[in-house]
């Protein structure tokens, strides 16, 4: 769960609506066109799947197939295509039969009361409904985030920063943690440079704001995804500085430091040095 304080009450709005009072999904109405949530479906982080507040076991295929299907969800799939990507190895006329066996027990292991929530596209090809019942969060991920970045600079409109706020609370890790699929490895680089993107996006409204240390706590947020990412390094030096620990700023680039030379074997840009040299040149308070 984030920890940013000025937008606390918004990003508790925001996944209560979701996930219940209790903090746990219960079927609750989403802000989603005040729509009720019967499935709550999660593939970032460790892969779980609720229906009803239960959790329901699916094996690690039909996760894996399901999961295919959201992510590519704009696509039609056209069933050589999936079946490329799933049983290669198999005959083709078994190959069509296991992906017709994955679709029925996609069906059966995920129910959903009055919807047939994988459909036809005009072409034939099996596609999931988004107007079904179902969350999740990889949907609310995106769909969250994009805003915000399509944004002018500086300072959100208070939706676009309750959306990104809420869309960056849905990633409790890399897409699904322990699967290496070609696909799935090219779609959690996509995803965790999104989520990075977003904390950059964060990190700039409260500065605009003037909110430093939500400004800060987003920018430690965007390296722990990526911590060579120098730029955003620089950023949160300047935030140091502009919040008045000079003591931080410079700590913060001997670790810098640290880091290039043992990850990398470089030193910090010319524009890093430049930007500690000032600061260094400062007169302590």
């Amino acid at each position: 769960m984030l920890d940013f304080k000025s937008a606390a009450t918004v990003q508790s709005w925001a996944v209560l609506t979701i996930w219940g009072t209790d903090g746990r999904w219960g079927g609750v109405s989403c802000a989603h066109g005040g729509r009720v949530m019967q499935v709550s479906v999660e593939f970032l982080g460790r892969a779980r799947i609720s229906s009803r507040g239960r959790e329901v076991a699916l094996s690690r295929q039909s996760i894996s197939f399901l999961a295919y299907l959201v992510l590519y969800r704009e696509l039609d799939h056209p069933r050589e295509v999936m079946i490329e990507h799933f049983w290669s190895s198999h005959e083709p006329v078994r190959a069509r039969s296991c992906l017709g066996t994955a679709l029925s027990r996609l069906r059966k292991g995920l129910n959903v009361e009055g919807h047939d929530w994988i459909e036809l596209s005009a072409r034939g090809e099996p596609r999931i409904s988004l107007s079904a019942p179902i969350w999740y969060d990889v949907v609310a991920f995106e769909a969250g985030i994009a805003p915000a970045l399509a944004a002018p600079p500086g300072a959100l409109e208070s939706s676009l920063l309750a959306h990104l706020v809420a869309a960056l609370s849905h990633y409790r890790g890399d897409l699904l943690l322990g699967w290496y699929d070609s696909w799935v490895l090219t779609e959690r680089e996509r995803l965790r440079l999104l989520c990075l993107r977003g904390y950059r996006r964060l990190m700039e409204h409260y500065a605009a704001v003037g909110d430093f240390e939500n400004a800060l706590t987003a920018g430690h947020a965007a390296l722990r995804i990526e911590p060579l990412q120098e730029l955003v390094q620089q950023r949160v030096i300047e935030l140091y500085r502009a919040s008045g620990q000079r003591a931080a700023a410079i700590r913060h680039y001997e670790r810098l430091v640290e880091l290039l030379r043992s990850e990398l074997g470089i030193a910090p840009s010319r524009t890093t040095r430049a930007l500690i040299d000032g600061i260094r040149a400062e007169p302590a308070i």
